[in-house]
């Protein structure tokens, strides 16, 4: 029988794990305490990375070829290799790929919520996009060059103002009476 692996962070998350350690030392290298603290500080705390987590994370890319670990100061400093760096820009293309591909399924993904929560999930997915474009237009993310900033703005506005007139020229919904018919 297999020996059971101790780390009980769920499959989705170590796979996301390892490629969002990559995305990171593409950029810069990194202690694996500095990847935990990150990743806490940028999901605003709903993911909080356990050394038990992070430390198989980094081993597997390294064991893969795709990290190498320098020792400083007694402490691991990791660094992206050149294979590390083809994972990656093939797992991107791949992401790329998927959403060009399936990035019209969200009437699929609507399906699987519950009624009673759809709303709720289309409002949470809106303010996310918003969230997103607001971070990388506000400057937070460094870098975007200021033509590409504009671009978003522009682009983003325009979509809002799409929006905007289509639910304006939307029917107003049917109002239901007391019995729950029609009126």
């Amino acid at each position: 029988m297999a020996a059971r692996s101790r780390d009980r962070t769920p499959g989705w998350q170590r796979g996301f794990l390892g490629h969002y350690a990559l995305t990171v030392l593409d950029r810069t290298p990194v202690y694996a305490h500095q990847l935990s603290t990150q990743i806490s500080t940028r999901s605003h705390g709903l993911w909080n990375p356990s050394p038990g987590a992070i430390y198989p994370a980094f081993r597997s890319l390294e064991a893969r070829g795709l990290v190498r670990a320098e020792r400083r100061g007694g402490r691991r400093l990791y660094f992206i290799t050149a294979a590390g760096r083809r994972n990656l820009s093939e797992v991107r293309a791949a992401r790329a790929q998927w959403a060009e591909r399936f990035g019209g399924s969200w009437r699929l993904m609507l399906d699987m919520v519950e009624p009673g929560r759809r709303v709720e999930s289309a409002l949470r997915r809106v303010r996310q996009a918003l969230a997103m474009s607001e971070a990388l237009v506000g400057g937070e993310e460094e870098e975007l060059s200021p033509s590409e900033r504009a671009y978003l703005r522009r682009t983003v506005l325009t979509e809002l103002t799409r929006a905007s007139a289509s639910l304006r020229a939307a029917p107003a919904p049917r109002r239901l009476s007391a019995r729950g018919k029609s009126r």
